[in-house]
């Protein structure tokens, strides 16, 4: 346990270090681009209608940085979705690496010449990055070479400990759409390896590495997440779970009761209270679908969008910035689009995007 622990220590002393190099590469490569629309002023930051409410605003940079910290979901959720079908040595680790990479360079490139530069998302982002790096980097080649071979030994027919990694798999990146991946347990997961999947099989070498790979695999993930879950709390405490927008409501949306009203101005005008994290999308997306019309979203009028659209998708529409275009690796025809938009013109910008084939997947909240 102690050399688990020491090498735990190691990888992420060396993903802190290579997070601070990236960053340096990052201050030297990613050209700023030059955005359409202008950030929001700080005056405007906390209007009249929402004055004396507790964190109401947030800074609107943490919208761009928020994306390359939602890579690494749609990543685990992508391996998750690919195992249902395929043994995991033809998934695509580097290609992710890449473009997680590819997608801090980008927000980085969007923000440094508009916004003061925000230590606290570039630390996160310098760990969680780097970590995601390690992990992929090992998991890639040890999956590409002894468990490809591996794969060979069992004429490439899944075994009872990949179908339950598989089932792992889908868990956790459940579990990381709504809640922090460190608070994920590992070490039920390596239980339920040993107490509920069956040591029978006629492809006895795949099992075995399968047994060991995974076990360790599971107990490395286990002390990572403790080490990380305890440094995140030390360092920023707990994170609030829902966000205030000011915004303009129908007069009977208004009067149903159905929204948690902070503060009601007087008018169709109302700040309200809206779910953080996953839930904020489908939350902003049944809001306009009702005729809601956001004003601000945390203080702010500009916000990020990511959408699954063809790849051959161009951009028709005067209320959208395309920051980034990503081939989705393991879904040939199909790619994940990074748009910036301003917060007021969210209700016709999201139904242009869905007519025009476009499958809204994320809104960045702050």
């Amino acid at each position: 346990m102690r050399s688990i622990l020491v090498g735990v220590l190691r990888l992420a002393a060396g993903a802190i270090l290579f997070g601070v190099i990236a960053v340096v590469f990052f201050r030297v490569h990613c050209a700023p681009i030059r955005l359409v629309f202008s950030p929001t002023p700080s005056a405007i930051h906390n209007p009249p209608q929402a004055a004396g409410i507790a964190n109401y605003s947030r800074p609107e940079v943490d919208t761009f940085y928020t994306y390359p910290e939602w890579y690494i979901v749609w990543s685990y959720q992508s391996k998750a979705d690919f195992q249902r079908g395929h043994l995991p040595s033809g998934y695509s680790y580097f290609g992710d690496i890449g473009q997680f990479w590819q997608a801090y360079c980008t927000m980085y490139s969007a923000t440094r010449a508009a916004y003061p530069f925000p230590i606290g998302d570039h630390v996160m982002l310098a760990v969680i990055g780097s970590s995601f790096s390690v992990e992929y980097a090992l998991k890639g080649t040890y999956e590409k070479t002894i468990g490809r071979l591996s794969e060979w030994t069992s004429r490439h027919e899944p075994v009872a400990e990949d179908l339950y990694a598989a089932q792992v798999a889908e868990n956790y990146a459940a579990f990381v759409h709504i809640r922090p991946f460190y608070e994920f347990s590992f070490a039920h997961a390596l239980h339920g390896l040993w107490s509920e999947t069956p040591f029978r099989t006629t492809h006895f070498l795949r099992t075995l590495e399968r047994r060991a790979w995974l076990s360790l695999d599971y107990s490395v993930e286990a002390l990572y997440c403790q080490l990380i879950e305890l440094g995140t709390h030390a360092t920023y405490g707990f994170e609030d779970t829902t966000t205030k927008a000011w915004v303009d409501l129908p007069s009977e949306v208004k009067s149903a009761g159905r929204l948690k009203i902070v503060r009601d101005p007087g008018g169709n005008e109302a700040v309200i209270e809206v779910p953080r994290y996953q839930e904020f999308t489908p939350s902003a997306q049944m809001l306009i679908k009702a005729g809601v019309h956001f004003h601000q979203i945390a203080g702010n009028q500009l916000i990020v969008v990511s959408a699954i659209a063809p790849s051959q998708w161009t951009n028709h529409g005067p209320g959208v910035q395309v920051l980034l275009v990503q081939p989705l690796l393991t879904s040939p025809g199909a790619a994940r689009v990074v748009l910036l938009c301003p917060v007021p013109e969210l209700h016709t910008v999201l139904p242009l995007l869905e007519a025009d084939g476009l499958r809204i997947e994320h809104v960045y909240d702050y």
